[in-house]
């Protein structure tokens, strides 16, 4: 399995997931749960809301182009 972006800027970070989960905790009045925070980082779970996303952002200090894969969009199709 390859490794998400989130996963590859928590290791740079030299932060666990339950160090995003406080992080995100501490700095927003609605957490993320453990369990989607996990699912988000191993790849398990794609489609999130943008509130999540802007959330993970701001406890990495990164934007959402830092974490999205262009690879996760190649199986929609664009009319």
């Amino acid at each position: 399995m390859s490794k998400t972006k989130i996963k590859i800027i928590l290791e740079k970070k030299g932060m666990s997931q339950s160090d995003l989960f406080y992080k995100i905790q501490n700095q927003c009045k609605v957490c993320i749960g453990k369990d989607v925070i996990s699912n988000i980082v191993n790849g398990k779970k794609q489609n999130y809301h943008i509130q999540t996303l802007l959330k993970i952002c701001l406890a990495l200090n990164c934007t959402p182009n830092d974490i999205i894969e262009k690879d996760m969009f190649m199986d929609t199709q664009i009319l």
